[in-house]
């Protein structure tokens, strides 16, 4: 899917349906179930809801099917009468996609979360008007000192961070 416009009209669709004592499988870009009485193929494309009921079993390969087709897959009780759980489609809530992209958009907001997530990994507050540049060299200043004080309690050697990223082997065994 590559924009909510893409969605197919919900009165273009098969609204849902209901299976039960049956396996569930993907069969090319649809699923197939299988019970006693045979095999039926479902293209889920036109799909809103697939119930499943007891004695029910669905792969993996066919909830990746569903998933892609924005189907809703319930798991319920005989005869839908009992909900248990559910798999949301395409659209589900962004809600907080939407608020991590807000926050990362805005410099003055990505600042305060760069500077709460420092406060919380480190229980330090940090001084004000700090770039980030300045916040990722504390980091690292902190990130080497653990790296030193775990060598000296474990008794491995290691002498700083050194790699080269196009030569990757040629690094220390403790480096890579």
């Amino acid at each position: 899917m590559q924009n909510l416009h893409e969605l197919p009209k919900l009165r273009d669709s098969l609204s849902y349906l209901y299976i039960e004592h049956a396996i569930l499988d993907k069969k090319h870009q649809a699923i197939e179930f299988v019970q006693e009485s045979g095999r039926t193929l479902i293209p889920v494309s036109n799909l809103s809801v697939l119930m499943l009921g007891p004695g029910t079993s669905i792969t993996h390969a066919a909830i990746t099917v569903l998933a892609r087709s924005g189907c809703t897959v319930l798991w319920t009780g005989e005869d839908a009468t009992r909900f248990y759980a559910q798999g949301m489609g395409e659209t589900r809530k962004a809600r907080r996609l939407l608020h991590q992209a807000a926050l990362v958009s805005d410099e003055g907001k990505r600042m305060q979360v760069v500077i709460n997530m420092y406060r919380h990994r480190f229980n330090h507050k940090l001084p004000d008007n700090l770039t980030l540049p300045q916040i990722r060299g504390m980091e690292g200043v902190r990130v080497r000192q653990a790296y030193a004080a775990a060598s000296k309690k474990y008794g491995v050697p290691w002498h700083g961070r050194k790699y080269k990223r196009n030569s990757w082997g040629s690094a220390d065994p403790i480096n890579r």
